[in-house]
């Protein structure tokens, strides 16, 4: 191995007392792959186990922890016992070759598909209409509110029994517990809103229980991680920035998260409107100071990316696409043989990365990956 990179593979101990062999990991994607029934399918399992080999922190792509929040065609489901078995096949392939299997939590709200919803209906914060057209959302009552922060509960039961070492709960990409944080979603002005203290009490809430889950269900060594998007994703609205973020993550941190997961494009971004100054890893780094573990995320497709996310204060750094692209990727820079990092998927790869068939035609479609011609 090039010594340039020993920095990838060296050891992190989680708060918890966890030891992560490297500083490399596995983002979360979604497959879209799932059964019809909401369970783990083949594809799903031959592709988990693929990407074993990428780093200590493998974060799986996120499960619905309930009924009425299915955000995705074919997302694996939390909220029924019948899942665990193929849940637990699907532990088993993530850790195959030694890395902490991670199970994301989430709840889609008004992000979910009515149409894949017994009810037919989404539910969020607040019954704020949709840009897009399609019907607002349902607010939800107090009850609902607290029935779902008991689904998170129950699906981190369920993550435990099926052999998972970890849960990340989903705070990002505008699903429901960012819902809650954003004054564009969360117009409620109960225990659940209108202020910053009220509407982190969701999340809060979630953290809370899910740790209580783990206490009575595993033990110290289960890793509980939290996923949150740094600023408001619509650039068009003035919603929270990274001053509200710091505040979110004290109390995450004095919640007992052992790592914060930041949801970027590019992990060197800055925050919105700024051009000069540091980068929001940057600045997140600086206000964690080293007391849980930080991940990063953002267009990581070289071993030189992922050291310099680490220089940014990162402690891991997970890749995304790039895993899509080359599932040997870590393999080769331990090996030294970096410089056969595939940089794009090309026509003779095509078909020969386990990539499940939905999954391969949204990413695609999409221009997530593209195709070479060579």
């Amino acid at each position: 191995m090039n010594p340039l990179y020993t920095e990838l593979f060296k050891e992190i101990t989680l708060p918890n007392g966890v030891v992560l062999n490297d500083r490399l990991g596995v983002a979360p994607m979604t497959t879209y792959s799932g059964n019809e029934d909401g369970t783990v399918s083949d594809q799903e399992l031959t592709y988990y186990n693929r990407r074993a080999g990428l780093g200590s922190l493998y974060i799986s792509a996120c499960i619905a922890v309930s009924e009425n929040g299915i955000a995705f065609p074919n997302q694996f489901i939390g909220f029924d016992d019948n899942a665990i078995p193929r849940l637990t096949q699907m532990a088993k392939e993530m850790k195959s070759k030694g890395s902490k299997a991670i199970l994301q939590i989430q709840h889609g709200g008004r992000q979910g598909q009515a149409e894949l919803i017994k009810t037919n209906e989404t539910v969020a914060p607040s019954s704020v209409p949709n840009a897009s057209g399609k019907p607002a959302p349902r607010e939800l009552t107090e009850a609902e509110i607290e029935a779902i922060i008991v689904d998170f509960g129950e699906t981190t039961r369920r993550a435990i029994e099926a052999g998972f070492d970890g849960v990340e709960i989903h705070g990002a990409n505008t699903y429901l517990l960012q819902q809650f944080i954003s004054t564009a979603t969360n117009l409620r002005q109960d225990q659940w809103g209108g202020s910053l203290e009220n509407s982190m009490k969701f999340p809060l809430a979630v953290l809370k229980k899910v740790k209580d889950i783990v206490a009575e269900y595993a033990d110290e060594q289960f890793i509980v991680g939290y996923r949150l998007s740094p600023e408001e994703n619509n650039e068009t609205t003035v919603g929270y920035t990274i001053e509200e973020t710091k505040i979110l993550v004290e109390e995450l941190i004095q919640g007992g998260i052992h790592y914060l997961h930041v949801s970027l494009m590019e992990f060197k971004k800055k925050p919105r409107g700024a051009e000069q100054g540091d980068s929001i890893v940057r600045i997140l780094a600086n206000h964690i100071n080293g007391r849980i573990a930080f991940v990063a995320v953002g267009s990581v497709k070289t071993p030189e990316d992922a050291l310099t996310a680490l220089e940014e204060g990162a402690d891991i750094v997970v890749i995304g696409r790039q895993a899509l692209i080359d599932p040997e990727w870590t393999e080769k820079v331990k090996q030294g043989k970096e410089q056969e990092i595939h940089p794009v998927i090309t026509q003779k790869m095509v078909g020969t990365l386990d990539i499940p068939q939905n999954m391969w035609h949204l990413i695609t479609s999409y221009g997530m990956v593209k195709v070479a011609d060579n």
